[in-house]
């Protein structure tokens, strides 16, 4: 969790690629794999690099993925956003 939380703010301080880069580790085999929350975040730098069509299809993989009907709903609108 706490690389997770890392790769975000790595990708807020020095641009979206440069998490990205850091949630490609994470999400490669890592505890963290199957995370709703990691793809969320990756979705969100996706969008914040410009490919907004790719973040909305991860949204909608995050939305799948949780439990939580009001994570779900909230990550489908984002989807929705893009």
């Amino acid at each position: 969790m706490v690389e997770l939380n890392r790769a975000v703010a790595h990708g807020y301080a020095f641009g979206p690629r440069a998490g990205l880069a850091l949630l490609a580790g994470l999400r490669a085999g890592g505890a963290l794999k199957d995370y709703p929350l990691l793809v969320a975040a990756e979705a969100d730098l996706t969008a914040c690099a410009g490919d907004r069509e790719r973040a909305a299809v991860l949204f909608r993989e995050a939305a799948a993925r949780t439990d939580g009907e009001a994570e779900r709903r909230a990550l489908l609108e984002r989807a929705a956003e893009l």
